[in-house]
């Protein structure tokens, strides 16, 4: 029996050390997301790596920020990401649990009376817990699948997020900038009214109209330096930067529009093959279908436990005891733990079936918005705002040959500006629409497009 027990706890030191380290999964976590255009990847784990990771922002931080380096900060100073890649340990911490044999049992007992002295020795082993450790093992394997695929989805939907919340912050603090002109262009016309009001050349109901409209400009201004703060401060909690580090610059690099995609056939298939959320719906059916099974092998047989028992008396010779309990089903068949694991199975192909309906629906969805988009945006750039441009110059020509008033130039150069800035806005949403599409096809546009 003591042989017995000896090989068992060989074979559990065998199983509990014969499993993948944290980082070994985190490594492929970053092969996944690295065919999909996301890298260097970093699990804060030490403070020394926390102080690397800080080293690194703060260099990144020195120059102009790109929305590339503003990805790549997230990717290692996102705090909400950490949390989620602290999942993997916990995962393999449940796999390494797993391969593990319950501890056995022992226990010591000291007998008097009569002047009789009676010690006994008992050990108690699960032994059937050790067979049921390689089906244990296949679930928990599964979930750590099911784990890195969910992990990998959390990255690129936070890189997604980033690039959006940077093209956010671009657009409002260049509005600004952009609206400055536009202030002072409400700025003269309103200083011209008080000059031409003071010495009867304009009607009070007329003065009091483009002071109206100069105050309602200087509102404007207001809230989209308000909009201009939220932006960056949106951007500030994915990048996970605060107090100095804050301070960055943003580059003033041109937004411009990308040709999109010029057809959406074969998209929801290749999203289906490459999203990881779909991934992890099929790893969690996975699990729950291997569940089902390990509940069905253990309905009746759960548990085997092995004891031996020492007893000696005194002035007698030591008795050894060996012996098996099973465990008789009278009252519970296991018929709970099976109609669970079997609702949870159906549950998760519920589930999976749901997931490729919405991943089909969000890749149609995107690639309109993304479409109506581009149109929107080319045609901003392309029509409108050239088109005012060449207005205010004609008008500009008018107002030299005293044809015009000044207060048509300077109607002209707002209605340039606003068209300048409706631009802007637009081509700013076509980015992000293009990022959207990007993480719904679970990877890159351009790529997936050849």
């Amino acid at each position: 029996m003591i042989k017995a027990i000896s090989i068992s706890l060989t074979t559990l030191a065998f199983f509990g050390c014969s499993t993948v380290s944290q980082n070994e999964v985190f490594d492929g976590v970053k092969k996944e997301t690295s065919t999909r255009g996301i890298e260097n990847l970093q699990w804060i784990k030490t403070q020394k790596e926390a102080d690397s990771v800080n080293e690194s922002v703060n260099t990144l931080l020195s120059s102009p920020l790109s929305q590339e380096n503003a990805v790549r900060i997230a990717l290692i100073n996102n705090r909400s990401l950490q949390q989620t890649y602290e999942q993997i340990g916990i995962s393999q911490s449940e796999l390494v649990q797993a391969g593990l044999m319950s501890n056995p049992l022992l226990g010591y007992s000291v007998g008097r009376g009569g002047g009789v002295t009676t010690t006994k020795v008992t050990l108690d082993v699960a032994f059937l817990d050790l067979l049921w450790i390689p089906l244990r093992r296949e679930l928990g394997g599964l979930a750590l699948e099911e784990t890195k695929a969910h992990v990998g989805n959390e990255v690129l939907k936070t890189a997604r997020d980033v690039k959006k919340s940077f093209i956010d912050a671009r657009v409002a603090q260049e509005q600004v900038v952009l609206y400055e002109s536009q202030l002072k262009s409400y700025e003269a016309s309103v200083q011209l009214a008080i000059r031409q009001y003071t010495v009867g050349n304009l009607s009070k109901r007329s003065f009091l109209k483009i002071q109206d409209t100069y105050s309602h400009a200087r509102l404007e201004s207001m809230r989209l330096n308000q909009e201009n703060a939220r932006a960056r401060e949106a951007l500030n909690r994915l990048l996970g930067v605060y107090g100095s580090q804050t301070r960055y610059s943003i580059e003033s690099k041109p937004l411009d529009i990308s040709i999109p995609l010029q057809s959406p056939e074969g998209l929801e298939r290749y999203a289906i093959e490459h999203r990881l959320d779909m991934s992890a719906a099929i790893k969690a059916v996975d699990y729950a279908a291997s569940e089902a099974g390990y509940a069905k092998n253990t309905r009746l047989l759960s548990e085997v436990e092995l004891s031996a028992e020492s007893e000696k008396t005194t002035d007698a010779d030591r008795f050894n005891t060996f012996g098996i309990k099973i465990p008789i089903p009278i009252f519970d068949f296991g018929q709970g733990r099976v109609g669970k694991t079997q609702a949870m199975y159906n549950q998760k192909v519920h589930r999976l079936y749901e997931v490729a309906v919405n991943i089909r629906s969000e890749v149609r969805e995107e690639y309109a918005t993304s479409h109506y988009a581009f149109e929107r945006a080319h045609e901003t750039q392309e029509v409108i705002v050239p088109a005012n441009k060449q207005i205010l110059e004609e008008t500009q020509l008018f107002y030299n040959g005293m044809l015009d008033g000044i207060y048509e130039l300077l109607e002209d150069q707002r209605r340039y500006g606003e068209a300048r800035m409706e631009s802007l806005t637009a081509i700013g949403e076509y980015q992000k629409a293009q990022a959207d599409l990007e993480y719904v096809l679970g990877g890159d546009v351009n790529a997936t497009d050849k």
